[in-house]
């Protein structure tokens, strides 16, 4: 017996032994592509499941922050219908005074301490008074001389208003002899207390066709342009009858279109 026949077991072959040969550096990319499409398709799992949730679950608000009081807004205002402007009235123009009424005798002063009247052969110191209580001032004097066929006068002026009172001097003629002692123009300037009317109702300021409305008799072209229309047909009679009641003249201005003077006095026709 050889020295080997008391082993247990006999030596194996050396070419029995050998473990199987693994092929070098093996191709691993597939693996690893693998691996994340793995990871990849598990978070896409998860986010969808938890997107789903939170989905199906009941939102729950958070309380509002406590805020202050909003101011009360002013409730709105019903519109109201706004007013039609109304016509504003021609103001009427002051009480006068003083009223003057003239008339074919003379004139009359109303006021509120009464009454005065002048007539045209009247002394003319109380109207000249009367008229200066009735203006409240005194006028201022003027003078017209006279000639062979005019008388002189003493002239009282108050603003639009003028007294003629004859100036005889020491020539010895009576006042009785004169048709026209006194005698009155009315014009422009009248103070706005003081007014002053006729009996035809012509007025200074009147257009000359107003004037014509009020029945004139009588139309004539004075040689400065200007119209005169004569009211009170079959006055001025003095030498005829020694009566004193005078025509009313209407004189327009120099563009004939307008009153601008109311003369009571005598005057012969043409003049």
């Amino acid at each position: 017996m050889s020295n080997d026949d008391w082993l247990p077991f006999a030596p194996l072959d050396p070419q029995e032994h050998r473990e199987p040969e693994r092929p070098e550096n093996p191709n691993r990319v597939p693996m690893i592509l693998g691996a994340i499409a793995g990871v990849l398709l598990v978070a896409v799992i998860v986010v969808v499941s938890a997107y789903m949730l939170r989905a199906t679950e009941p939102t729950t608000a958070a309380p509002p922050a406590a805020s202050s009081p909003a101011a009360p807004q002013p409730a709105p205002s019903t519109p109201q219908e706004q007013p039609q402007p109304s016509e504003t009235p021609t103001p009427e123009p002051p009480a006068a005074a003083s009223t003057i009424a003239l008339n074919g005798s003379g004139f009359t002063i109303t006021s509120e301490d009464g009454e005065f009247t002048h007539r045209w052969a009247d002394d003319a110191a109380p109207a000249i008074a009367a008229l200066t209580e009735a203006f409240g001032t005194a006028p201022e004097e003027d003078f017209v001389n006279g000639d062979a066929e005019n008388w002189a006068y003493d002239i009282y002026v108050w603003p639009g208003f003028r007294l003629y009172d004859v100036f005889l001097g020491d020539g010895g003629r009576s006042r009785s002899e004169v048709p026209a002692p006194t005698w009155v123009t009315v014009g422009a300037g009248l103070p706005a207390d003081v007014q002053v009317t006729n009996e035809f109702g012509v007025a200074v300021g009147d257009t000359i066709d107003q004037a014509r409305s009020k029945g004139p008799f009588d139309e004539f072209a004075l040689t400065n342009g200007r119209l005169r229309l004569t009211y009170g047909e079959g006055r001025g009679t003095f030498y005829n009858n020694g009566e004193r009641v005078f025509s009313a003249f209407v004189e327009s201005d120099e563009s004939a279109q307008k009153v601008a003077t109311i003369t009571y006095t005598f005057r012969a026709r043409g003049q």
